[in-house]
């Protein structure tokens, strides 16, 4: 979002910042469903038209005294964060089984019997891990598990 503002308003980007963070906080994750505001705050952002109305309305004056202890605004937090954090997790676990779902629609299960000629990644001698490199052709000679290939060089 950042990018698209500098993009479109490449000489006053930064006049439009304070609002592009807002609605980065407000906005709801899709995964989590909750705003990222709620996940660190445990409350609902309110926005500045919010606050605006609620100047005008009368409705949210500024207390004398504080409304609650130190401990009950604590154990408030905590139970908001808590409902957050479950509901965050609920909805997490539905979005991750229907990425599964849709990214793992045709793939298959792949297997080798004895016998059977395969390729091999293997990883380069660098301490990298994305130099590898194939070795091949090589015969299957024994079967240890579903998922892994004890294969010698012929």
């Amino acid at each position: 979002m950042i990018s698209k503002v500098a993009v479109d308003h490449p000489r006053s980007w930064t006049k439009y910042l304070g609002y592009v963070l807002w609605a980065l906080r407000e906005v709801p994750n899709e995964i989590t469903g909750v705003p990222p505001w709620l996940m660190v705050y445990g409350r609902i952002p309110r926005g500045p038209l919010a606050v605006l109305e609620e100047n005008w309305t009368g409705f949210h004056e500024m207390p004398l005294s504080l409304r609650q202890t130190t401990v009950e605004y604590l154990n408030e937090l905590r139970q908001n964060l808590e409902i957050a954090s479950s509901y965050a997790t609920e909805h997490g676990n539905r979005e991750q089984q229907r990425y599964i779902s849709r990214y793992n629609l045709r793939a298959r299960e792949k297997s080798f019997a004895v016998g059977e000629q395969v390729l091999i990644l293997i990883p380069d001698s660098t301490s990298s891990k994305v130099f590898s490199r194939w070795l091949g052709p090589a015969n299957v000679v024994e079967k240890r598990s579903p998922h892994i290939l004890w294969s010698i060089m012929e």
